[in-house]
Parts: C-alpha cells; sequence; structure tokens
C-alpha cells in the first residue's frame, strides 16, 4: 500500500489519549485507563478510514472499524481483531459505575494500553510503510 496521510487532528486527539491513558495508569485510575484506551484505538483506525475512504462507520465497535477496513483492502492481522475484542466493551463499561463483570486493575489497564499501543503502532505502519 502507498503512503496515505492520516488526518492530523483525529491522530492529535488518538495521541492525547494514549498520553493520558499512560499517566492514569501511573495513577491507578484503571477505568480512565481503559476507556482513554479505548478512545486511542478507535481514533488511530477512524483516521486510516478516513484518510483511505473519506468516512467513517458510526460505532465504537474496533473490530466492526477493523471490518470495515478490511471491506476496503486492508489486510488486518488477527492481533489487532483479539487487541479490537479487548478494547470495545471499555467505551461503555469504564464510564459508568456499578456492577461490571471484572474489577479494574493494574493488568486490565496495562493490557488496554499494549492493545491501543500495537493498534496505533500498526496504523502509523500501514499510513508509512
Amino acid at each position: 500500500m502507498q503512503r496515505v496521510n492520516l488526518p492530523s487532528e483525529w491522530v492529535e486527539r488518538a495521541r492525547v489519549f494514549l498520553t493520558d491513558a499512560e499517566r492514569h495508569l501511573g495513577e491507578g485510575h484503571y477505568w480512565l485507563t481503559c476507556f482513554e484506551a479505548q478512545q486511542a484505538a478507535e481514533f488511530y483506525v477512524k483516521s486510516l478510514l478516513i484518510a483511505l475512504t473519506g468516512v467513517y462507520p458510526y460505532t465504537h465497535d474496533i473490530v466492526e472499524l477493523l471490518d470495515t477496513l478490511a471491506s476496503v483492502g486492508v489486510s488486518i492481522p488477527d492481533e489487532m481483531r483479539i487487541y479490537g475484542d479487548v478494547l470495545t466493551p471499555h467505551y461503555t463499561m469504564a464510564r459508568y459505575p456499578g456492577r461490571k463483570p471484572f474489577t479494574y486493575d493494574k493488568g486490565r489497564g496495562e493490557r488496554c494500553l499494549e492493545g491501543a499501543k500495537k493498534i496505533a503502532s500498526w496504523v502509523e505502519k500501514i499510513a508509512d510503510p
């Protein structure tokens, strides 16, 4: 694939979400780390969709966004789908207090941050091979 220009406003926001997720992980705000990691990954994937097609679907489901990229010819590694599955639920669950099927702890925060970083790196590599 040839080089594509990712929309700077989208990438800037994605990077801010990643930076904030790292900071919140260190501060022990694990639920916020997971939410911001999800947002960073979502914004990175949407930035690639915008660069390639000019549009993106209205969804927060990262796997659905990856499927949309696949439909326009982008090869999606299984690893990215796994990270998407891990991150997507945190868009909703992290924002609302109450009963959850799991606990927001350091390990979960680290896994979410790692997934977001992997997706960010993958998108940037595709945009600038």
